[in-house]
């Protein structure tokens, strides 16, 4: 008599695709043996297959030395040139100032931040143009507002305080379009 093994009844937790569908698949599974995530890397028509089995805690340990690899890597794009080109947009800031906010708009755009031959992309240059341009008029904002009151009891004054919020307001809601139209 032969017997056969009953199949291993598994029920899906969740699954997610590996980079991108095209390139594999994340599936966690509940199972006899507990929780289990299986990992199947098949990029479209390349022939290449791998499929691999993690417990959730080494799922954890690999998530985070990637995330520490990805951030050695990020921050070694910020060559001298970059920072140099960024500079142009954003004066007097130093050099950690500027990659903290390159590392910002990395993050809000997906990487497209440096753009040909390893220069800074003109589109983020001018984002963080707009970055701090937002800011000033942020700050411009408060201040007035700040003082408003006292001024505002100035019947001179109260029109043209009127009339200069409204004016910074507009200019700030055309940099905030601007900054929305990038990835």
């Amino acid at each position: 008599m032969v017997t056969v093994s009953k199949p291993k009844k598994r029920e899906i937790i969740t699954r997610a695709p590996f980079v991108s569908d095209d390139i594999g698949e994340i599936v966690a599974y509940h199972d006899e043996e507990g929780p289990t995530i299986d990992v199947t890397i098949r990029p479209e028509d390349s022939g290449q297959y791998a499929q691999f089995g993690l417990t959730a805690a080494e799922v954890h340990e690999l998530a985070d030395e990637l995330h520490r690899i990805a951030d050695q890597v990020q921050r070694a794009g910020w060559t001298p040139t970059i920072l140099a080109e960024a500079r142009a947009y954003l004066p007097g800031m130093t050099d950690e100032q500027i990659i903290e906010r390159l590392d910002r708009l990395y993050r809000r755009w997906g990487g497209l931040v440096i753009g040909f031959r390893g220069r800074l992309d003109r589109a983020a240059g001018r984002a963080l143009a707009v970055e701090v341009h937002i800011e000033t008029l942020e700050r411009s904002m408060a201040l007035i507002e700040q003082n408003a009151e006292p001024l505002s009891g100035v019947p001179e004054l109260a029109d043209r305080l009127t009339e200069l919020r409204s004016s910074l307001d507009e200019v700030r809601q055309l940099y905030i379009a601007e900054q929305e139209r990038h990835p």
